[in-house]
């Protein structure tokens, strides 16, 4: 195997990982933000850990391009994705997560909020002909859907009725939103440094939340909130958000939207054992088997990855152009 071959091999590997410890953090995250929910006002509540979020990526961006002698640079039209794929997210995905929580549990959320968004990436992707269906595709996806939903059943918290119709719905909105901004972003992280993107969405997020965060802070809000609420706020912010999205993001660079997509599934099964482990809940064998089921699907789905295979046309393009910004990367330094 070549150098640079060992090397791309060596970042899809660490990437896979990254995806792992991701939906490990969101997964605990459900619960935070279930917690903080009932506390904090959804808008207020992403608007602010935006705002706080901003500052510190914008001077590890600062640094980063000082440091390569790089100058800031991006397409208009580019530009204007990104700012969109940031207020996308955060009305989108991340409010109207919040929002509906207060209307669902967590674990009708697990499934409908973030189970189905593999199921529209899909559909997204083979609609534009950048995807090829497959037989693997073909039993890997229900079988990771039938695991998550096993998984969220066999805790007995998966309830489906009128009390929880407007909640439901929103979560299968924000499953197409989350479909959306996969396959925006992938368009674009081959052709930027992550830090760049990362600061400007987060800027985006901030921006169309401000007026929300002026409006809720109002009243004492904030001074009344509990030790729980911050607590809640510090762990989405910090965690949940800055690491969890730039490990999300840059693993999504290199493996693309279809493959990234199906490591939603396996969100279900870490809050499981979050819950386990800092909850005290118990994890019925009901629960394991659809982990089991779960990455037994991934590991279809992935297995032209792990071979080291072709990973389709929308994931070679993804390829060259990260190959194409190092080689550009490389000639500046």
């Amino acid at each position: 195997m070549s150098a640079p071959s060992a090397v791309r091999s060596s970042q899809q590997a660490i990437a896979h990982a990254a995806f792992l410890l991701v939906f490990l953090i969101w997964g605990a995250n459900m619960a935070s933000m279930k917690v903080g929910g009932r506390e904090w006002d959804p808008f207020l509540f992403n608007g602010l850990r935006f705002l706080c979020i901003v500052p510190i990526v914008w001077v590890y961006t600062y640094a980063y391009y000082r440091r390569r002698s790089l100058r800031i640079s991006i397409a208009w039209r580019d530009l204007l994705l990104i700012l969109g794929l940031g207020a996308l997210s955060a009305i989108g995905v991340e409010s109207l997560l919040s929002y509906a929580l207060q209307f669902t549990s967590t674990a009708n959320a697990a499934v409908l909020g973030r189970g189905l968004s593999p199921l529209f990436t899909v559909l997204f992707l083979l609609a534009v002909r950048a995807a090829t269906f497959n037989w693997r595709l073909a039993v890997g996806l229900p079988l990771a859907c039938a695991g998550a939903f096993i998984i969220v059943a066999g805790g007995h918290g998966l309830h489906f009725g009128p009390e929880t119709m407007r909640g439901d719905l929103l979560l299968v909105l924000r499953s197409v939103f989350g479909a959306v901004y996969l396959l925006g972003m992938s368009r674009l992280l081959g052709k930027y440094p992550l830090p760049l993107l990362f600061a400007l969405e987060m800027t985006a997020s901030a921006a169309v939340l401000l007026p929300a965060v002026f409006v809720k802070a109002g009243g004492g809000a904030l001074v009344a909130m509990t030790t729980d609420g911050w607590l809640s706020f510090g762990y989405t912010t910090l965690v949940g958000t800055l690491i969890g999205f730039s490990l999300h993001n840059w693993s999504l660079g290199r493996l693309g939207a279809l493959k990234s997509s199906f490591y939603g599934y396996t969100q279900p099964f870490f809050a499981a054992i979050a819950g386990y482990l800092v909850l005290t809940e118990s994890i019925s064998s009901w629960q394991w088997i659809g982990g089991l089921a779960v990455m037994a699907a991934m590991l279809l789905v992935q297995w032209d990855k792990l071979r080291g295979g072709s990973a389709g046309r929308l994931q070679k393009k993804g390829g060259r152009d990260h190959a194409a910004h190092d080689v550009r990367r490389t000639k500046t330094n």
